[in-house]
């Protein structure tokens, strides 16, 4: 390709492209690294570790209880003398043997040598008492010491018999080894504990083998249990009993649907049973002045269609799933006095909703249930929330206090009468009082709400809230999503955002004699940035190239508009010098002057021999001696403008290159001074200085 003149980047001695390369490089990866930072040092922040993703493995609750069942096992469980590999297995050959029992005659010999069951029945068609003294007479149970006893074989009260196990300060200790279990099962009968105040009857499992309580639940368990029948317990303990289902869970009352089922449960305790207390189709269940702890699931569970549930005076702590659980279509349920802390799941959760919602094989019915009351109660420190309510009609929350890292209460529908008074609900976290779904005839009154972001949330319900006192650290005290109403009168409230009550999505609210004097209006995405304080130095990172780059692009657009500029200005100034230089007269020969030697002539040479042995009769002519480059400048020159002094003082040049030269051939300037000055390769500002010089020569020799 021919040269035209133009100086190219490598000319300038722009050499530096590939550093500009590695430079945006290191960028790069320093943003990258400074943005996982960033991630990494909030996550630490907030959860305590670097990566929490690792740490969430899901909680099942098979990991407590013992591996999955197999289901090539149940076969080997229903037969008797077969060893049950799981727990899931150990109920099923349960239920087996309680329903083989109840086949059997209370005299057959098959109790004892196949099932190893003592079965206590009506006598002579008339009911019949039972205490401890019967069952160590017919060899159930073996008595240790005065105070201690130990029940050798499964107990099965039928229908007609009344087991009294009263033993005031006395230990029934229910044999449970990874070989073997026992149980108490009312088939129909009644089953009473009872100790006296101060003295408590104890039941507990106990593992001869290592001659403590049974804790593992993953081979079976003994537990307690009434079917059909009536569970009756007073001053009494109960201590490691129970695993894998509710009928089995430890302490249990569970109906059929044919007979009533209930239980009575009064100043009393259950540690560490699988469910703290289990009721499934029973009916008036209540439980009074009663301790409920370390439960490996729920505390209390109320289920399959019970209804008429008092619990009074109690307290249910660390449970390992919720407090205290109602569901399918159980209801009324009033809890008095209640303290529930430190559950796994909510404090308290009531699950009302309907079984179907269309036919089913099952006949189920399309209607939610109803009747949930708290009083005089306190939910705290669970792990989900305070209260839950899911779609049950007729709920009130009455005087009673749930303070909780996270929601609350929060009360989903469909459902319709939900009274909220006197309560005081807060949350350190997320919301104070959450009300969603189609709810209608609710009403909040009287009562103190403190949530971080929103106090109470209104989404698609209907909701009455008057005399309130609500607080929001940042945020909205009242907030409505998806055309929910609401009737806001009265309140007070307190904290920082840009609306007391904020409203989307269509929602409307009436809203007359609220106090905000003491609310602090906040932007909205000021108040998003403090909930998230990453967010802050995502906008610093952002920062930098957000206005590096606009800038730059600015000045690379100004930079060519220059170059353009000057490239213009060039070209027309020498235009204008070179029709200028063409308008010029041409000069007279300038006479020589005396004592100035004459121009050299040609020499003729003597003939050279060539290699042939020849001689050539050209004669040789010395050519002239180039002219060099003047004498250096005095000065070296820092700009285009030094240059143009002296010799190149008012000249003009069509290129850069012409410049160059100039300033080297007649400025005298060296060629290092000027390749630097102009930013041209030395190399290459030499090769043009020799070309033009050559050049130059070469005309001079042949105009002689």
């Amino acid at each position: 390709m021919a040269d035209d003149g133009a100086i190219t980047a490598q000319e300038r001695g722009d050499s530096h492209f590939a550093l500009r390369g590695v430079a945006r490089v290191f960028m790069l990866v320093a943003v990258v690294v400074l943005v996982a930072g960033v991630i990494l040092v909030g996550n630490f922040v907030h959860t305590g570790t670097f990566l929490p993703w690792l740490n969430n493995d899901a909680r099942s609750s098979a990991a407590l209880i013992g591996p999955a069942p197999s289901p090539t096992a149940s076969s080997d469980a229903a037969e008797p003398g077969a060893e049950p590999q799981t727990a899931a297995d150990r109920v099923a050959a349960e239920d087996t043997r309680l329903s083989a029992v109840a086949a059997l005659g209370s005299a057959d010999p098959a109790l004892i040598d196949s099932w190893n069951t003592v079965v206590l029945g009506a006598k002579n068609g008339q009911p019949a008492g039972y205490g401890l003294a019967d069952l160590v007479a017919l060899g159930a149970v073996r008595q240790d010491d005065a105070t201690t006893y130990t029940l050798q074989r499964n107990v099965v009260v039928r229908s007609g018999a009344d087991l009294n196990l009263a033993a005031p300060g006395a230990t029934l200790r229910m044999t449970s080894s990874p070989t073997a279990s026992t149980s108490i099962v009312g088939w129909g009968g009644t089953v009473r504990f009872g100790g006296a105040d101060g003295s408590p009857f104890r039941i507990t499992s106990w593992d001869d083998t290592i001659a403590a309580p049974d804790t593992d639940e993953a081979d079976g368990r003994a537990y307690v249990r009434v079917r059909d029948g009536v569970l009756a317990a007073s001053f009494a303990d109960f201590a490691d009993l129970g695993y894998w289902s509710g009928r089995t869970g430890g302490l249990a009352i569970t109906g059929s649907g044919t007979v009533d089922a209930t239980a009575q449960l009064a100043n009393s305790t259950t540690t560490g049973l699988h469910y703290g207390f289990f009721a499934s189709e029973s009916t008036g269940v209540g439980i009074s002045d009663s301790t409920i702890s370390d439960s490996t699931l729920t505390g209390i569970e109320l289920t399959n269609g019970g209804h008429d549930f008092r619990v009074e005076r109690s307290s249910v702590r660390d449970s390992g799933s919720d407090g205290i659980a109602l569901s399918r279509q159980s209801r009324a349920l009033r809890l008095t006095g209640v303290t529930v802390e430190g559950a796994a799941g909510w404090g308290v959760r009531v699950d009302g909703s309907a079984l179907a919602d269309g036919p089913t094989t099952g006949g189920y019915g399309l209607t939610p249930s109803s009747d949930f009351t708290m009083v005089d109660s306190r939910v705290h420190d669970n792990r989900d929330g305070g209260v839950r309510v899911i779609s049950t009609d007729k709920t009130e929350i009455r005087q009673s206090t749930v303070d909780e890292a996270r929601t609350a209460v929060l009360v989903e529908g469909p459902s319709t009468g939900l009274a909220v008074t006197n309560a005081d609900l807060s949350s350190s976290e997320l919301r104070g009082l959450d009300i969603a779904g189609r709810i209608t005839d609710a009403t909040v009154s009287d009562s103190r709400i403190v949530g971080r972001r929103i106090a109470t949330e209104i989404t698609g319900a209907a909701v009455v809230m008057s005399g309130n006192d609500l607080t929001a650290t940042t945020g909205s005290a009242v907030e409505l999503a998806e055309d929910a109403r609401a009737d806001i009168t009265g309140n007070t409230f307190h904290g920082v955002g840009q609306d007391a009550v904020a409203m989307w999505s269509g929602s409307r609210s009436m809203q007359a004699g609220n106090d905000e004097s003491d609310w602090t209006f906040q932007w909205a995405w000021v108040g998003w940035m403090n909930e998230h304080p990453m967010m802050w130095m995502w906008a610093l990172v952002l920062l930098v190239p957000a206005i590096g780059v606009p800038v730059l692009w600015k000045r690379r657009r100004e930079h060519r508009r220059l170059r353009e500029l000057l490239r213009e200005a060039l070209l027309r100034h020498g235009e204008e010098q070179v029709a200028s230089y063409h308008a010029l007269p041409v000069p007279e020969a300038v006479p020589a002057v005396a004592g100035v030697a004459a121009p050299a002539r040609p020499i003729a040479a003597p003939p050279v021999a060539d290699a042939t042995g020849g001689s050539l009769g050209t004669p040789h002519t010395v050519p002239p001696r180039p002219r060099g480059p003047r004498a250096p400048g005095t000065s070296r020159p820092r700009s285009f403008a030094d240059l143009r002094t002296g010799a190149l003082e008012g000249r003009t040049f069509a290129s850069l290159r012409e410049f160059a030269i100039a300033a080297v051939v007649e400025g005298g300037y060296s060629v290092s001074t000027i390749s630097r000055l102009f930013r041209i390769q030395q190399w290459r500002l030499q090769q043009w200085v020799d070309d033009v010089l050559a050049e130059r020569a070469a005309t001079t020799r042949g105009t002689r």
